[in-house]
């Protein structure tokens, strides 16, 4: 509306003014009025015979369509712009400027991994990560220090930084820990999955430093099964001996939680035992089998036959013997005979033992 009524103004100012042409001819005299017919047209002609010349209107169309164009194209930039508000911004940074997250929940053997070296190998021949990793600035880190923390891809970064290559990071301002605890765990859900033990010390550290008030809370924010939440934590508590005779923390399996930690509840003396001794072999055993050899019970008909005993004279000669069988029944031998008070003072010893009267 206001283009019509600039228009509408340019016309009423410019119609009652002359041309550069109109005022550079002399008025017509009485002669030029006799002149013959034939040379009005003429006159006329070459009166309109400049194709440059414009007239004020002219110009202010031309001028009108021009801004236009422009009007177009600044509304074509604003879409573009607002298809963009509120995304992440994509750059390439030195992974030197990157650090892991405080949460970060990878295992130094997730990076000696079969799975880690085939990453390593992709991003090399891509020359780059192609999935970002995404990171938050530090704040108040110098200019020469690391000035990016790590919210998700901490393997990407690594292999990046092993092979020399900068990062293709999408950068997140205003991150909070909480919101970072959470992207961080959906993500690696999407992508290789933590081991249970992994998850565990994720999950421990986020109660420990009160990022969230419960693991219930927790779980909620998540949206992760409270079931497993126990049990990864479960794991993630199981004595450093117990974890090593794995090999691996990456060996560690949801479904062991529960019957590792009541081994542990139950008889903690022999699971550090059997596992210190395990820790030690030269050839490590399945993690299955490892298992197995850690929630065994104790073998408590062993014990007792380990308790069998003996009694010799001078002569190095047996002369009483007890033993057990496998249900813990025991009996006692003589190889000589007793006489009548030996034979009184060992019922009465029994009598003592059972707590019975013989």
């Amino acid at each position: 509306m206001a283009n019509k009524d600039l228009i509408r103004r340019a016309f009423s100012v410019t119609a009652n003014l002359p041309s550069r042409k109109d005022a550079a001819t002399p008025a017509p005299t009485a002669s030029d009025e006799q002149q013959p017919a034939t040379d009005k047209p003429i006159a006329m002609e070459a009166r309109s015979a400049p194709a440059s010349a414009k007239t004020g209107p002219g110009s202010m169309l031309s001028f009108m369509a021009e801004q236009s164009e422009v009007h177009q194209e600044v509304v074509q930039l604003r879409e573009i712009v607002r298809a963009f508000e509120g995304a992440d911004v994509t750059r390439m940074i030195d992974p030197v400027k990157i650090v892991p997250s405080k949460w970060a929940n990878r295992d130094k053997s997730h990076f000696e991994s079969a799975a880690f070296a085939r990453l390593k190998d992709e991003i090399g021949n891509a020359g780059g990560n192609v999935q970002p990793i995404k990171v938050r600035p530090l704040a108040g880190s110098p200019s020469d220090a690391a000035q990016w923390e790590i919210v998700f891809g901490h393997r990407r970064h690594r292999a990046c930084l092993e092979l020399g290559l900068p990062v293709l990071s999408l950068v997140q301002q205003d991150l909070g820990d909480a919101d970072l605890f959470v992207q961080m765990e959906r993500e690696n859900r999407e992508r290789e999955d933590l081991s249970a033990w992994e998850q565990g010390v994720m999950y421990l550290r986020a109660l420990e430093l009160g990022l969230f008030p419960s693991a219930k809370q927790m779980a909620a924010a998540i949206d992760r099964d409270m079931g497993n939440i126990s049990r990864a934590m479960a794991l993630a508590k199981l004595p450093e001996d117990v974890v090593r005779a794995f090999g691996s923390p990456l060996n560690l399996q949801f479904r062991w939680a529960s019957p590792l930690r009541d081994a542990h509840q139950k008889d903690p003396e022999r699971l550090l035992e059997v596992s210190r001794e395990l820790a030690t072999r030269t050839v490590k055993p399945p993690p299955a089998e490892v298992f197995a050899l850690l929630t065994r019970q104790r073998d408590h008909t062993s014990k007792l036959e380990k308790m069998d005993a003996e009694w010799k004279n001078g002569d190095g000669q047996r002369v009483a013997h007890l033993a057990f069988d496998r249900k813990g029944r025991g009996s006692l031998s003589f190889e000589a005979p007793l006489d009548p008070a030996q034979r009184q003072r060992l019922i009465k010893l029994v009598d003592a033992l059972l707590e019975l009267k013989a």
